[in-house]
């Protein structure tokens, strides 16, 4: 087998194995809440903390498996400050193909996800909100290192 494409495969398992946890309960929470306790008919605000979480679940996920294709030397890892601008755009991108999933179940589906553009655009917001709140304390570290010069020559 090619070693690319093992390494690949060994970091992909990695990450599901050491990641996956997270994005996966939150998942397993709002199917529950929505499947078997009813749980967003007798408490429909229970949608904004759950998009949160979601938010702050994929970013973990995302940054776990930055981390294992790096240390698998599968890619090069980011500066800092960079790292956390991919992370929060793909907590961003993760949150606005959830909206589209919840769409797509109400148009051809005929759920009721999505009650207004109002709603909406609160869950984007709270799963964005959540992949900030996941950076948040990532960041004084990433603008240290940012604003650290480099080593070597000085002009």
């Amino acid at each position: 087998m090619n070693p690319v494409l093992r390494q690949s495969l060994a970091a992909g398992l990695e990450i599901l194995r050491r990641h996956a946890w997270l994005p996966l309960g939150v998942f397993l929470l709002h199917e529950g809440c929505a499947h078997v306790v009813d749980g967003y008919a007798r408490w429909p605000a229970i949608d904004i903390p759950l998009h949160f979480l979601g938010g702050f679940a994929i970013a973990h996920f995302a940054g776990g498996a930055l981390r294992v294709f790096a240390g698998r030397g599968l890619v090069r890892p980011p500066d800092p400050l960079l790292r956390i601008l991919l992370l929060f755009a793909l907590a961003g991108t993760a949150a606005v193909f959830w909206e589209f999933a919840e769409w797509t179940a109400d148009r051809f589906f005929g759920t009721h996800c999505q009650l207004s553009l109002a709603d909406t655009l609160l869950d984007l917001l709270m799963g964005m909100l959540g992949g900030l709140a996941f950076l948040l304390p990532q960041l004084p570290a990433a603008l240290r290192a940012f604003f650290t010069p480099a080593p070597g020559p000085q002009p």
